[in-house]
């Protein structure tokens, strides 16, 4: 069966975008899927996070080059894995991001709780909208990360996201350091052991409410 394609995009910077790719890759990957991660961001930030440790259970590769072929390249490697995670570079309108939606089944949207984070995700949305005008089946959700529970701003986000137009994920990574971990030590979450075992379950329940998702997707 082909890969499903998975893009993590946002225009701004520092949303958590790696982040969110490489948690969940890692955690597809030691679930036992042949999972790849594409780095289509320049600066290769999940090729280091890769690097830094010799354990990483999904493939990393370095796609930035791809430009606008990106959706050419990937296709031909969709019979090699059974999930593709695409970690996008910041910017709504680079070609190598409206490629990365062409072939996208899902599209997920890190965001930090923050009015000027939700803000400046708006033009990855319209990038969204435009994307599934020739590509139909690609859904997309946002997801809350860094969330710090019950607080003011959390709450005051939160209640802004119902007229943004994309779905929020009913999983969110909330404000761990031990995710900072993972990437100075080049592992997945499950690989810190014990350390992570409250981390371990949020990115645990963060994948199968993906999984779900494409699942849905499959039966449109």
């Amino acid at each position: 069966m082909a890969a499903k394609v998975i893009a993590v995009v946002n225009q701004k910077g520092g949303s958590g975008k790696t982040t969110l790719a490489m948690l969940l890759a890692g955690s597809l990957g030691d679930a036992g899927h042949r999972v790849m991660v594409a780095d289509a961001d320049p600066q290769n930030t999940s090729l280091r996070w890769a690097s830094a440790g010799d354990a990483f259970p999904a493939d990393v590769e370095d796609v930035s080059g791809e430009e606008g072929k990106l959706h050419k390249e990937l296709r031909r490697r969709l019979e090699e894995y059974d999930y593709i995670v695409i970690d996008s570079p910041p910017a709504a309108t680079a070609p190598v991001t409206e490629s990365a939606l062409k072939l996208a089944h899902l599209a997920l949207v890190p965001v930090i709780p923050s009015p000027l984070d939700l803000w400046a995700s708006e033009m990855i949305r319209e990038a969204i909208f435009r994307a599934q005008e020739k590509n139909p089946t690609l859904q997309a959700r946002l997801v809350m990360n860094q969330l710090q529970p019950n607080t003011l701003i959390s709450r005051e986000v939160i209640g802004l996201l119902p007229d943004f137009g994309i779905p929020l994920l009913s999983a969110t990574l909330r404000q761990r350091t031990v995710y900072k971990e993972c990437a100075t030590e080049g592992h997945s979450i499950e690989g810190l052991g014990s350390r992570a075992q409250m981390a371990a379950k949020e990115v645990d329940f963060l994948k199968r409410r993906v999984l779900a998702l494409l699942r849905r997707i499959d039966n449109t």
